[in-house]
């Protein structure tokens, strides 16, 4: 699978988010709004295969020209891993 499906996945609210990346959302004053817009219109910048399944690491534009990275697990209900503000360089 990979971005495109979990994207179409996300826009129908089939999805789930773990406790972790709730918390991460919250600490940061993140919603979910602004995690489902990094992922539909963001790019993969890592992928890696993990016991269950192949996580993908997604950087997107918030709404105020930041950005933020999504780390979600391509299965067939996607899994919302961990939300956070990318360290790595965006242009």
């Amino acid at each position: 699978m990979g971005r495109k499906s979990i994207a179409r996945k996300i826009e129908r609210g089939e999805y789930h988010v773990t406790r972790h990346a709730y918390d991460q959302m919250v600490a940061r004053d993140i919603y979910i709004r602004q995690v489902h817009d990094a992922i539909l219109n963001g790019r993969v910048v890592g992928k890696w295969e993990e016991r269950g399944g192949v996580k993908l690491a997604i950087i997107g534009p918030r709404f105020n020209g930041d950005f933020l990275k999504v780390v979600v697990k391509d299965l067939e209900v996607p899994k919302v891993i961990t939300v956070c503000y990318p360290y790595e360089e965006v242009d």
